[in-house]
């Protein structure tokens, strides 16, 4: 069976001048006519890799208006770097906009150390913050006031205006690989939101494998959570038509990922994925290399780039390894009307079977 299929937003650059967003607004429409399940919009800070995105809370609230059928999900809110109280009111509000059933958030702990100048003493917990935020905006959602202390010091309580349209708020928990991540999500009862770049696609089975006995030990349907997979997405007519449109804009995605990671790894915080590195003495050609064996991997057994065929195949791989959902990462650096045609091609495959790359965005 083939995962639903979405759109994700995770790496434009604030580069240029004009409309930033108008790629992503067109895109949007775009999924939202062609029957993809939904679109995610990140959590970025302070870095031009990403840096469109700095609250996915107003991204969506602009889509919101935009789109009438697909879901609008943050992929992810470092919960951390907020009070959750202001996260729920946001997305009550991206809710109303939207209409019931429409939205989604992924929670997340973060990684880069940078980002929290917005909030310096919680680095340390983060991944504890985290996991209590899913159980707080459940709370939240439903309307259940939260005990805190007002500008005057007394103790109030407060519930979360404007009350949200849907009865429910799905909560995915966002893994980079750590195993102990999809076993919190389990036992939580959350769904989970993930992606190829540190792990393989038996390596990722393995961790839904724990996921979902997770959920089965703390009594939740093993077979209901949700997992959603990110891979970099461009459908093209032959598999060299992807290599020669989408080598350089990946290389380059690639390359600002690596600097973002050594980077934060420079400032004392752990990349993503939990792990800790020192930051090493890379010559160009010893990152040149790297770069180029990372754009093979990608285009061979990590992504949905190539024909429709081919992503046809990858598609069922990830359906046997556990996935649910991919989440297409559309803005890696291809040119927009690259990126329509292959989301119309995607859509013509698995969608929409027969759909012509004819009919403008």
């Amino acid at each position: 069976m083939t995962p639903a299929l979405s759109v994700m937003f995770f790496a434009s650059s604030t580069a240029g001048s004009g409309d930033r967003y108008a790629m992503v607004k067109d895109v949007a429409v775009l999924a939202d006519r062609l029957g993809y399940q939904a679109v995610w919009v990140p959590e970025r800070h302070f870095d031009a890799f990403g840096g469109l995105f700095p609250n996915p809370s107003v991204v969506a609230a602009a889509l919101a208006t935009l789109t009438s059928r697909c879901h609008l999900r943050a992929g992810s809110v470092v919960a951390p770097l907020h009070d959750v109280i202001r996260i729920a009111e946001e997305w009550s509000v991206v809710d109303n906009l939207a209409g019931p059933g429409r939205i989604g958030i992924s929670i997340g702990s973060g990684w880069n150390s940078n980002d929290f100048v917005l909030a310096p003493d919680r680095y340390g917990d983060r991944v504890e913050a985290s996991r209590a935020a899913v159980g707080q905006l459940r709370d939240l959602w439903a309307g259940r006031p939260v005990d805190r202390t007002n500008g005057s010091g007394q103790p109030v309580s407060v519930t979360v205006q404007p009350p949200a349209a849907s009865d429910e708020l799905p909560l995915w928990l966002t893994a980079s690989g750590n195993p102990r991540t999809f076993e919190a999500a389990g036992l939580l009862g959350t769904n989970v939101l993930t992606h190829l770049l540190g792990q393989d696609l038996a390596e990722l089975s393995s961790k839904i494998d724990v996921y979902r006995a997770a959920r089965r030990s703390a009594g939740h349907e093993p077979s209901t959570g949700q997992v959603t997979l990110m891979l970099h997405t461009l459908v093209t007519e032959t598999d060299d038509d992807a290599w020669r449109v989408a080598y350089r804009p990946l290389r380059s995605y690639l390359r600002s990922a690596l600097q973002l990671e050594l980077r934060a790894a420079a400032g004392g915080g752990a990349v993503s994925g939990g792990r800790r590195i020192a930051l090493p003495a890379l010559s160009e050609a010893v990152v040149d290399e790297l770069l180029d064996e990372r754009c093979r991997r990608f285009f061979a057994q990590a992504s949905l780039l190539g024909t429709v065929d081919k992503c046809e195949r990858m598609l069922a791989a990830v359906a046997e390894a556990g996935v649910d959902e991919v989440a297409c990462l559309v803005d890696f650096g291809a040119p927009a009307s690259a990126v329509a045609d292959s989301l119309r091609r995607l859509a013509g495959a698995f969608l929409a079977p027969g759909l012509s790359l004819a009919g403008g965005s």
